[in-house]
């Protein structure tokens, strides 16, 4: 039997599965990095070798595109987005480059079913940010790059399916 808890960072955020649902991801904010996890036939967590990699300041959420091959870090700290490559084995790479600018005070990241679009939740300046996602997971601002939101958005959430 797995534990009850497994060791995180400093300030765990937001945690998210990946769609095959083998591995998860988990923000720690004041520790700025993602801490990952393969899942085992149980549901429990194992810390993957290495433990956490790099995100930027104030890592506050994390998201994971349909495909299982990207995943995304919003920094609330920095106004950035973290940009990742999920390996076979579920780690994370950092892309080049490893962020890009997003708003005042991002919140949260969410990809759309489609795996074609990104939204981030920008707390600090009323907006959201808008992305378009490469063939090879990285992202492109939109035009225009934000878009105007109600006093302090926290999270973005995007439903339906992709056919």
């Amino acid at each position: 039997m797995a534990p009850a808890t497994v060791a995180a960072g400093t300030n765990p955020r937001s945690v998210t599965v990946d769609p095959s649902g083998k591995y998860a991801y988990v923000a720690n904010s004041f520790d700025a990095n993602v801490s990952q996890y393969t899942i085992d036939a149980s549901g429990g967590l194992e810390a993957m070798v290495p433990a956490t990699v790099a995100a930027g300041l104030g890592s506050i959420s994390v998201s994971v595109d349909p495909s299982g091959k990207y995943a995304y870090v919003a920094n609330n700290g920095n106004a950035s987005v973290s940009q990742y490559t999920i390996g076979a084995s579920g780690g994370l790479t950092a892309m080049v480059p490893a962020t890009v600018a997003a708003g005042s005070n991002p919140r949260s990241v969410s990809v759309d079913p489609s795996g074609k679009y990104a939204y981030v939740a920008n707390f600090g300046n009323a907006s959201v940010s808008q992305y378009t996602i490469g063939a090879s997971g990285g992202l492109t601002a939109m035009v225009p790059a934000t878009v105007a939101a109600g006093v302090n958005p926290f999270s973005v959430t995007t439903t339906g399916t992709w056919q």
